[in-house]
């Protein structure tokens, strides 16, 4: 069986035994992992910079529209 051009290098071709599927298998999971982790970090921190934007925003809005009083 002919290996594909598309499969990840990490994949092996045609019939494994069950060691070095479980092997690749647990490679290919760790890095599924890691990339999530950093996706869902990504995301909280522009979470927390939208958070602090609107803060901010709300605290301008409030400021401008207290009256002056002189």
């Amino acid at each position: 069986m002919a290996k594909s051009k598309l499969a990840p290098a990490s994949f092996p071709a045609g019939h494994v035994s069950r060691a070095m599927l479980s092997r690749y298998s647990h490679v290919r999971m760790e890095a599924k992992r890691r990339a999530l982790d950093e996706i869902a970090a990504r995301h909280r921190a522009a979470d927390e910079k939208r958070k602090e934007e609107a803060e901010r925003r709300d605290q301008t809005a409030t400021f401008s529209q207290s009256p002056v009083v002189q």
